[in-house]
């Protein structure tokens, strides 16, 4: 009966780790939070975004994010390597005409061509493939 026990147990602590295994791990612990996107910067252009609390990235919980892009919202899938990479999925995104010289278009499509993801000093820097430029965000209060 004892090894009945043990046996049961033991499979009980395997299907708990395995359930854990299946579930979203969280991002690093410096991306918790909303970032507020202040520039662009690419080997042709350099943009500094006029209204910051406009454009805001959130990783609301592992394996979620979610944008207001001025006057529209969008949200989708990430999954953020420890190693640096970044891979948003499809981003849900509502469509209101935002005002003339808005970056809601822009600022989701970039967001959702970012490869790789790093951090200098209190900023978030989202490169883009192939030297297309990096967005840098600061860690809204």
């Amino acid at each position: 009966m004892a090894r009945l026990r043990l046996l049961a147990a033991a499979l009980l602590v395997l299907t708990a780790g395995a359930r854990a295994a299946d579930r979203p791990t969280p991002g690093p612990a410096g991306l918790v939070g909303t970032w507020r996107w202040v520039s662009f910067e690419s080997p042709v252009e350099k943009l500094v975004v006029k209204n910051p609390d406009q454009y805001l990235l959130t990783f609301p919980e592992p394996g979620r994010i979610a944008l207001k892009a001025d006057c529209n919202r969008a949200a989708g899938g990430v999954t953020l390597g420890k190693d640096g990479t970044i891979k948003v999925g499809f981003l849900a995104m509502t469509r209101a005409m935002c005002p003339e010289g808005s970056l809601s278009d822009r600022f989701a499509q970039t967001v959702g061509r970012a490869v790789m993801w790093s951090k200098r000093g209190a900023d978030l820097l989202l490169d883009l493939p192939a030297d297309g430029g990096t967005l840098r965000f600061t860690k809204a209060p």
